[in-house]
């Protein structure tokens, strides 16, 4: 005997969750829905046209977040560094930056790897 039929409202709730989470189980969680209910409606979905579309802007707008994020970050590093007077806890704005810079470029399908990275700060008395 089969359960009831879900119906689209739940099924986008799941979709969009999924997109957001990338898990089951907090899905399930998230809206009290058995976690293989979760995982066979994700599997039956994800390829439909309107759900790829759905990812693809749901994507794009986390990497137009990121980026923006980032730049005033970085900003804000910059001017950091440049003046004495301002105290800012460097390490916890490099690991923002860092974090979403790797979850932007997996958005993006580039790898989070790095071979060598160099970083060079001069700081002067003048």
């Amino acid at each position: 005997m089969q359960g009831k039929k879900t119906d689209n409202e739940t099924i986008y709730k799941i979709m969009i969750s999924m997109f957001s989470t990338n898990n089951f189980n907090e899905t399930a969680r998230q809206l009290k829905i058995p976690v293989k209910t979760v995982a066979n409606i994700y599997n039956a979905n994800k390829d439909k046209p309107e759900f790829t579309k759905l990812y693809k802007e749901k994507t794009d707008d986390f990497i137009e977040k990121a980026t923006r994020i980032i730049d005033k970050a970085m900003d804000r590093l910059e001017d950091t560094l440049d003046d004495r007077d301002e105290r800012l806890q460097v390490n916890n704005l490099s690991t923002v930056i860092g974090t979403l810079y790797d979850k932007r470029a997996l958005a993006r399908g580039e790898p989070t790897n790095n071979e060598k990275l160099t970083i060079n700060v001069e700081l002067s008395d003048d």
